[in-house]
């Protein structure tokens, strides 16, 4: 667990090493920096038997140093400078300093979002096999991470729509198709699920995001209740878990999720609709 969490901090830290390089006037040592932070932050230790993405290479020369590892820092490095200086927008990714706050996030926002489901299906499958902590709190972790990624994919995705350079059905897809290599499947739907509502509640399909809201509400509700049923008629050494009032709980959250921001949009349109009456008399 603790190098799974381990290796989702140096993604972490590598995208913010990728904005602070913007420091760097030049393009080749600024990419060159770039590769070298890759390499050391995210080199998988597969060559080394910790498997891909387990822990990152650096991480693994300090505690078991050998001519394993630093190949394996230095194909990711050779990798990563090949992609860099063969792809222009890497090559040239340059902006002012400091950074602004659509630079970091939304700009070239499909491959952005895809990073950041990575990093929380990352996070997520530390909680769900980790055994080094109590168990109470990695389940508040867990379901913790999961409202905290359908919240942050409706932000993102409502973001996105407001300034008409995405789509509502697809961009959600980005942050939550890497919950799937790592989760059940409620997981990626209840990603997927806020990213859509946000999405449709920026471009302003406010019913559209109500009806979605209805339905990730029916489906999780219908898993809760079947879990319900399987606990009330198994063995009496079986007992209730979690996992059931946790569906509930996404369930309500869900249904939330698509009637608040809808309520918030109204409400502003409202008050747009009489600042603009007042205007015109």
């Amino acid at each position: 667990m603790i190098l799974t969490l381990i290796f989702a901090a140096s993604l972490g830290a590598t995208f913010v090493a990728w904005y602070a390089s913007i420091i760097v006037p030049a393009n080749t040592p600024r990419g060159v920096l770039r590769a070298t932070i890759i390499a050391f932050l995210c080199s998988p230790g597969i060559l080394i038997g910790h498997g891909v993405g387990v822990a990152p290479s650096l991480f693994a020369l300090y505690f078991q140093p050998s001519i394993f590892t630093v190949a394996s820092i230095l194909i990711v490095w050779v990798i990563a400078l090949g992609v860099i200086f063969g792809v222009p927008a890497l090559r040239n990714d340059r902006s002012e300093w400091p950074p602004s706050f659509e630079d970091i996030f939304f700009r070239a926002h499909p491959v952005k979002f895809v990073f950041f489901g990575v990093v929380a299906a990352t996070c997520m499958q530390a909680f769900i096999v980790g055994d080094q902590w109590p168990e109470s709190l990695l389940l508040v972790l867990k379901y913790g991470l999961f409202f905290a990624g359908a919240v942050t994919n409706l932000a993102l995705c409502y973001r996105t729509a407001r300034s008409k350079r995405s789509g509502p059905w697809v961009t959600p897809a980005y942050f939550a198709l890497p919950a799937v290599l790592v989760a059940a499947p409620t997981v990626a739907l209840m990603w997927y699920g806020g990213g859509a509502i946000g999405g449709l509640v920026g471009a302003g399909r406010r019913r559209s995001a109500c009806w979605l809201s209805l339905g990730v509400f029916t489906l999780l509700s219908a898993n809760s209740a079947y879990r319900v049923y399987a606990a009330a008629v198994a063995p009496d050494h079986v007992t209730i878990g979690g996992g059931v009032a946790g569906n509930a709980v996404m369930a309500a959250v869900f249904l939330i999720l698509g009637v608040a921001p809808c309520a918030m949009l109204k409400r502003r349109n409202r008050a747009k609709a009489s600042a603009m009456t007042h205007d015109g008399t």
